[in-house]
């Protein structure tokens, strides 16, 4: 009599080498975070494809917080208050004209536009002297920090957002922005394109900046 064969046993699933799902971690887990730290560390030689937005300061450099009072919201600005966020800082007179208003206006609604990303971003408004309509301005820029920069502290500080460093900045000309670690990098015309400053700050979030 003939035999049967007996039926072969289907083939076990090849089994992934240890390797590759080591580098499937690192690609979805370490590699975002080293992309954002070498974004930190050469922000100087980012490329934006673009020569219309910011104007980088060059090297970007720490900036030393002053002790700053906050005449709408009492005390004083906190010394960690640029760790950690974006910040989009204006400095203009105490009684804000026209193009102090809108330069305001631009911060929140760039702000605002950055949607799930609003929190990686904050305004502050260095005004020399306490606002001169503290409730208009409470009721229309609910989430501006404002600070008193017209003391001698105040006067110091505000010099680091020249182009030097050391010499008396721009008064009402520019938006300047200060990265999450604490370094002023850009600054912005305020007669510039007003989807610049927008741009800039979707393409640094968009590559980790905002942690």
């Amino acid at each position: 009599m003939m035999q049967t064969p007996e039926p072969v046993p289907p083939a076990l699933p090849a089994r992934k080498p240890p390797w590759l799902l080591i580098g499937i971690l690192a690609a979805v887990f370490v590699l975002p975070v080293a992309a954002a730290w070498l974004l930190y560390l050469n922000i100087d030689h980012v490329h934006f494809n673009t020569n219309q937005h910011g104007e980088f300061v060059k090297p970007a450099r720490p900036l030393a917080l002053a002790t700053l009072p906050l005449p709408l919201a009492g005390g004083t600005l906190a010394p960690n208050y640029f760790k950690g966020r974006y910040t989009l800082v204006y400095l203009s007179a105490a009684v804000c004209n026209p193009d102090c208003e809108e330069a305001l206006i631009l911060t929140r609604q760039t702000r605002i536009a950055l949607g799930q990303k609003i929190e990686s971003a904050q305004r502050l408004y260095l005004a020399e002297g306490v606002p001169a309509n503290p409730a208009k301005l409470l009721r229309e820029q609910p989430d501006l920090t404002v600070a008193d920069v017209s003391g001698a502290a105040g006067e110091d500080f505000i010099r680091q957002f020249s182009l030097d460093g050391r010499s008396a900045p721009d008064v009402g000309k520019y938006i300047y922005l200060v990265d999450p670690r604490g370094f002023y990098i850009m600054r912005y015309s305020i007669s510039g394109p007003p989807e610049g400053l927008l741009k800039d700050l979707q393409h640094l979030l968009g590559q980790g900046g905002g942690m």
